[in-house]
């Protein structure tokens, strides 16, 4: 359950945002966080939705998918896109792939669950250490651009993007619910 904080309007701009970068595949995870877009992408023909069972397994999706002339994203929450980080940085930065990723974090403002914290609160930090570019937005409306512009940068420079969502757009989970 999510506070009423919560807004999902910056759902059909990240579609849309997607649509325009020719994102075509997309890796995702179920998550309450993330989950309406990717209702919305999943119920959206322009998009071909691979559900994985662990994060680094999208990096291989999303991989294969650019390596066969298709552009791809991965959907997730920044705990997730943890476990993804090895493979980040022995496969898509080595190998000069571009990989492009919209991530809710966890672990900072309205957080309830410790276990969130460490990573969710620190992943710009590690995603830099590693040379990744991340953006963190925290505005709904600023969610579109932000994802158009991220995802042109990983698929024209053939190196990895990720735009981390905040709880001021996505909402707060509450505690107990």
């Amino acid at each position: 359950m999510t506070s009423s904080n919560r807004t999902d309007r910056w759902i059909p701009d990240a579609v849309e945002a997607l649509k325009q970068a020719d994102v075509e595949v997309v890796a995702h995870l179920p998550d309450s966080k993330i989950g309406p877009l990717i209702e919305a992408v999943e119920s959206d023909s322009a998009f071909e939705t691979v559900q994985v069972a662990r994060e680094e397994a999208a990096i291989g999706v999303l991989t294969g998918a650019w390596v066969g002339g298709t552009r791809g994203a991965l959907l997730c929450q920044s705990s997730g896109l943890a476990n993804a980080i090895n493979a980040i940085g022995s496969l898509t930065l080595p190998a000069r792939t571009p990989f492009f990723a919209v991530v809710t974090r966890r672990g900072n403002l309205g957080e309830f669950n410790v276990a969130q914290v460490p990573v969710g609160y620190n992943i710009d930090r590690i995603l830099d250490d590693f040379g990744v570019r991340n953006d963190t937005v925290t505005e709904a409306d600023d969610v579109g651009h932000h994802i158009r512009l991220a995802a042109e940068s990983a698929f024209s420079t053939a190196t990895p993007y990720i735009i981390l969502l905040e709880q001021t757009v996505t909402g707060s989970k509450l505690e107990g619910l």
